[in-house]
């Protein structure tokens, strides 16, 4: 796969603070990450905790990775526990950005640095910590950009949301819904829009209902299926595969487009069972965590904000992204 790591590594190289934190460990040995996941069901979730820990055991640190369940007071009470443990760095996926303050308040005033992993924090104006990752509203606004160049006119389509009440979800729905605007495509309507919850099952069970209630006779009354991940996007195809509809692009085919860049995912694009997947670098953002832990370890502050970019992949250029 083509990695996106240098990406991630060259904006580290922009100017970083001095000032000291937690005392620096002696020896790489000594190095104890704490890694909070958002949810281990969560295929990305678990592919970029995954690429973390192998960066960072190739440095001989140590990483003790624990499960949030997408719960926001367990992300807490996970954080006061690994602080309680003497970890030198914590690493946290927020499953909620206001619901993580907390924690970087906990973190910062026991002098450990934190890291938010994937998602931000909102409400935490004056506290310390870096975010590494991608923009949740750009990764929406790729999907609504190429379903609004392939779609055809007064095309209908449903839409696969994340968690209800999440953040991500939403910036992820506000940016396909900024793409049709920005492309002039007033005419595609949003048929339907429920919330999956990012788990395979739930986008299959939702689309069968929409199979049920769309359905005409020959086929559905809808164009294309664009989800919030790519787990509901392969349970949308399995759902339409199942009830004898075909995927893809093409008269006749539902398009479906999902978000993570999974190896399931790039395989279903590649059979044209999917038409896009927006990638999200799970090496490249392990890679940027592990040169900010780095930056910490010398006793600096890394910048506020990596980015590590998210990538289109279609039919056009999945090759380049296949294992």
């Amino acid at each position: 796969m083509k990695s996106l790591k240098k990406l991630g590594a060259l904006v580290l190289t922009a100017v970083m603070s001095a000032g000291m934190l937690a005392a620096v460990p002696a020896s790489a040995a000594d190095v104890k990450i704490g890694y909070i996941n958002l949810a281990d069901t969560d295929v990305f979730c678990m592919s970029r905790r995954d690429e973390f820990k192998k960066a960072a055991e190739a440095e001989g640190w140590s990483v003790e990775a624990v499960d949030g369940n997408n719960d926001p007071q367990k992300q807490i009470d996970q954080t006061n526990t690994f602080i309680a443990k003497g970890v030198d760095v914590i690493v946290c996926v927020p499953c909620d950005a206001k619901g993580i303050v907390p924690a970087v308040q906990a973190a910062n005033n026991a002098g450990v640095p934190i890291i938010l992993f994937g998602n931000g924090a909102e409400g935490a104006e004056g506290l310390d910590y870096t975010f590494i990752g991608s923009p949740h509203t750009e990764s929406g606004r790729m999907e609504g950009a190429y379903f609004a160049e392939i779609m055809p006119e007064n095309a209908k389509i449903c839409y696969l949301a994340g968690t209800a009440g999440l953040d991500h979800a939403a910036m992820r729905r506000d940016g396909m819904k900024e793409a049709f605007a920005d492309a002039g495509r007033d005419d595609i309507e949003i048929l339907d829009d429920q919330d999956g919850d990012y788990v395979k099952d739930e986008g299959m069970r939702i689309t069968q209902a929409w199979i049920q209630k769309y359905g005409n006779g020959s086929g559905v009354d809808f164009n294309g299926i664009i989800a919030a991940n790519d787990q509901m996007a392969l349970g949308a195809m399995e759902a339409l595969k199942g009830a004898g509809i075909e995927c893809g692009m093409g008269d006749g085919k539902v398009a479906i487009a999902g978000i993570d860049g999974t190896a399931e995912a790039l395989q279903a694009v590649k059979d044209g069972q999917m038409v896009q997947t927006v990638l999200q670098d799970a090496p490249g953002q392990g890679a940027a965590a592990v040169e900010a832990i780095k930056v910490y370890l010398n006793g600096e502050k890394p910048e506020a904000e990596i980015l590590v970019p998210y990538v289109s992949v279609t039919a056009e250029n999945v090759d380049d992204y296949l294992g």
